[in-house]
């Protein structure tokens, strides 16, 4: 599930770097991990096939720090959403997790990075633990307002709210047609119904 995270203006220092990383998200995002080579990627962000290399040695570490960099964005973006427009009512659970959940499949360029980091993750020792704690994130932001509401078990609450999100954006993805607002609104309601009772 995005939250679109915001891209990060570079420093002199690590320009080329961070144009590296995002240019390979760019490439996982369209056409899949499989497709990030050094060439590829350096071709995207508009440097030689030499920096890339020289940043990173190994095509795995390469998708590695860009799996990296979107976990970073997306916990940034997560937490500067929520502290704006805290979750604190039923409503704001289906404005948030609406907003956060992408129906159409022309848009769906940051969920097919975050399937593809989850596939890479389960290959990726390195990977595998940071994945998961980025798969609980949402969960944790999420558990608290859920108590607040009288949710009795508000983590396993939580969970399956977003598990009901990511669920969604994966019928997206995989059938290719969008899901309409209003029919994952009340999908929403339904969870809601039956966790908060």
């Amino acid at each position: 599930m995005s939250n679109t995270p915001e891209q990060r203006k570079p420093g002199p220092r690590g320009a080329n770097r961070e144009r590296i990383l995002r240019a390979a998200l760019d490439i996982i995002s369209k056409r899949g991990v499989d497709k990030v080579t050094h060439r590829a990627v350096a071709a995207v962000a508009g440097v030689s096939p030499g920096t890339t290399t020289y940043h990173f040695a190994t095509r795995e570490d390469l998708v590695r720090d860009a799996f990296s960099l979107y976990i970073d964005d997306y916990q940034r973006s997560l937490v500067e959403t929520l502290t704006q427009r805290p979750v604190q009512s039923r409503d704001d659970f289906v404005r948030f997790l609406g907003g956060m959940t992408t129906l159409n499949p022309q848009q769906s360029g940051l969920e097919a990075i975050e399937y593809e980091m989850v596939l890479f993750a389960g290959r990726d020792e390195a990977m595998r633990m940071r994945v998961a704690a980025w798969s609980r994130t949402l969960e944790s932001w999420l558990s608290d307002p859920l108590e607040r509401l009288g949710a009795s078990r508000p983590l396993e609450a939580a969970r399956m709210l977003v598990a009901m999100s990511r669920g969604s954006e994966f019928e997206v993805l995989s059938r290719s047609q969008e899901i309409h607002r209003d029919q994952f609104a009340a999908r929403l309601s339904a969870l809601l119904d039956a966790v908060l009772r």
